[in-house]
């Protein structure tokens, strides 16, 4: 090889490096990091613990526990209080008033560390032939009203505000479907392998996907988090620009958490993603993390690791209202 073309191969691959590092540099500084809130059900111990993971000092503490399946989690914006649901976690788990574990909206006082149910099941029915779906029963409007799921011989739907005690009722779809979340008025749910949106104002129904398993929402309903293969992989779908694209994928005997609908959480910017991630070991067990996302570094770090966690505990992300 000449001098000359030493020369020119070197400008060449000195201007690749130059390319590649422009590409892939992150658009402008990230916002800063929100304090991120999670919770953790055992179902030996009948417990709900919540936690708080501080983006200032970046530790993680326990702030309080709540009697039974405490789930469907949301913080209000001045980060007062979480209101949630309370329900079964499985055949065994039963609704008793007596016991501190009647079943219905609750709410938890960040300042006082005490809960108070809001309303219980009974309140909350329309009749006796209906049963609450508590899965997909969700609060939004800062956690002053609800979107409750109900199944009689098909599934419908109400929102009932806290506040007034008035519930209207909504049509989603002739079909059974599944409601995933409710953001401002916007309901997001799962119909015929489709993933949908429906606008509670204007009543108008669009398509946002299908052929998807989990979905979840950012705050300002940009983007969806799907979990594709099996809990295997994570997908950003981008909805203005109609754009999806795969961001994380589970490494060997490591699996996504799946196991609710808060099973990833976003923080307001929509810039960081948060998500659990299993290591699967024997007889269920598993060391657990709760990882954050960063959309402009496209790189995650671990705020949270529980090592040999047991098969009977579930982790969830307590979300912005």
């Amino acid at each position: 090889m000449t001098r000359l073309n030493k020369i020119v191969f070197f400008i060449l691959l000195l201007l690749s490096v130059i390319i590649c590092c422009f590409l892939f540099l992150p658009m402008g500084d990230s916002p800063a990091m929100e304090d991120i809130y999670f919770q953790a059900y055992d179902n030996k111990s009948l417990e709900t613990v919540i936690y708080k993971y501080d983006a200032q000092t970046r530790t993680v503490c326990e702030i309080g526990k709540i009697s039974g399946y405490f789930h469907n989690c949301k913080i209000d914006h001045e980060k007062k209080y979480i209101t949630g649901v309370r329900s079964a976690f499985g055949p065994e788990s039963i609704s008793d008033a007596a016991s501190n574990m009647e079943f219905g909206i609750v709410r938890f006082s960040l300042e006082e560390g005490t809960s108070e149910l809001l309303r219980n099941e009974q309140q909350l029915r329309i009749g006796n032939k209906q049963q609450i779906i508590w899965d997909n029963t969700f609060l939004f409007n800062d956690c002053n009203k609800i979107c409750i799921c109900y199944k009689d011989e098909t599934f419908f739907h109400m929102i009932y505000d806290l506040n007034t005690k008035k519930a209207q009722k909504i049509e989603l779809s002739q079909m059974n479907c599944v409601v995933y979340d409710i953001r401002n008025h916007y309901i997001w749910y799962f119909v015929n392998n489709r993933f949908m949106r429906y606008n509670i104002k204007t009543k108008e129904r669009k398509e946002i996907f299908q052929n998807v398993s989990q979905c979840f929402v950012s705050d300002g309903g940009e983007h969806v988090a799907s979990l594709e293969n099996r809990a295997k992989r994570i997908d950003l779908y981008d909805i203005t620009r109609a754009k999806k694209t795969c961001v994380l994928k589970a490494g060997w005997n490591k699996v996504f958490g799946s196991s609710s609908p808060y099973s990833c959480g976003w923080d307001k910017s929509g810039t960081y993603f948060y998500y659990i991630e299993h290591f699967v070991k024997l007889f269920g067990s598993s060391d657990t993390r709760i990882k954050v996302y960063n959309r402009d570094t496209r790189k995650s770090q671990c705020i949270y690791i529980k090592r040999n966690t047991p098969a009977t505990t579930r982790y969830e992300l307590i979300r912005n209202a």
